[in-house]
């Protein structure tokens, strides 16, 4: 079996990006995806060059923070203050799922603007595109990261995993509406536990997070906080490692993937 540990929002807050570091350092997490439109960004980016076993991405951000591009280009996207609108914002408006609340054009200026920004912070291409927590909610999103991956070369992840029919492994612990005590209340590594040995059979296996330390910032941009400790405990777990020892599981990464 072979197995595609990733952890998303590198750089998104100081705290994500080394609760990630140490992921890799002391855990399994072998894949990552940079946010180039955080404070956190650039900082984040000037260390991932130590770790030439992980596979540098870029994970689309077009739901917290500022945008890269033009905020004047971006009506649909941003608020008064130029920010991004939250997700969470947009799915309280009664046209979501009626309606596309991202404009394809729009979207595609954005991301366009955050790709070539993550080549001035990392001094390469991303090896990878992927999606944010809105990917199952915006066609035009998909469409446009479809767009940068057959002008760039760079292969989605979405498209790679479809490619070798991949299982996705224990990921039902974290579902919507996720509120901060029911993140609270999550064990985590006892989910993964009770429901990693049903990968076994699969050839290609994807374990996902979003691994990180908890701080202030991450609560000012996102619901999605506490929980990001605990798919650290995951990642970093005697459990995983000796599993994958004990089933001769390969680690692999996108490069695997082309």
């Amino acid at each position: 079996m072979k197995l595609l540990t990733q952890s998303d929002d590198y750089g998104f807050t100081r705290g994500v990006t080394c609760g990630i570091l140490d992921a890799i350092e002391n855990g399994v997490v072998r894949n990552t995806g940079l946010f180039v439109n955080m404070p956190e960004s650039e900082h984040a980016a000037s260390f991932i060059q130590d770790y030439p076993q992980v596979c540098f991405g870029i994970d689309f951000n077009i739901v917290s923070g500022d945008p890269v591009s033009d905020p004047e280009l971006l009506p649909d996207l941003v608020d008064q203050d130029g920010h991004f609108i939250r997700s969470t914002v947009k799915m309280a408006d009664p046209r979501f799922g009626k309606e596309e609340l991202w404009p394809y054009e729009q979207v595609l200026t954005e991301l366009r603007a955050q790709l070539k920004h993550f080549v001035r912070l990392a001094g390469q291409p991303p090896e990878y595109l992927h999606g944010h927590s809105i990917s199952r909610s915006s066609p035009a999103y998909i469409r446009a990261i479809r767009t940068l991956s057959e002008e760039s070369g760079v292969p989605y992840s979405a498209d790679c995993h479809k490619k070798v029919n991949m299982y996705w492994a224990a990921n039902g612990y974290n579902t919507k509406p996720f509120t901060v005590e029911k993140q609270l209340e999550t064990d985590a590594l006892a989910y993964v536990r009770e429901h990693l040995d049903e990968a076994l059979g699969h050839e290609y296996v994807l374990l996902g997070g979003h691994v990180g330390f908890v701080d202030a910032d991450l609560f000012r941009y996102t619901t999605y906080s506490v929980i990001r400790c605990k798919d650290h405990e995951v990642f970093t777990s005697d459990f995983v490692k000796n599993w994958i020892l004990r089933n001769n599981v390969e680690l692999i990464t996108y490069r695997d993937l082309k």
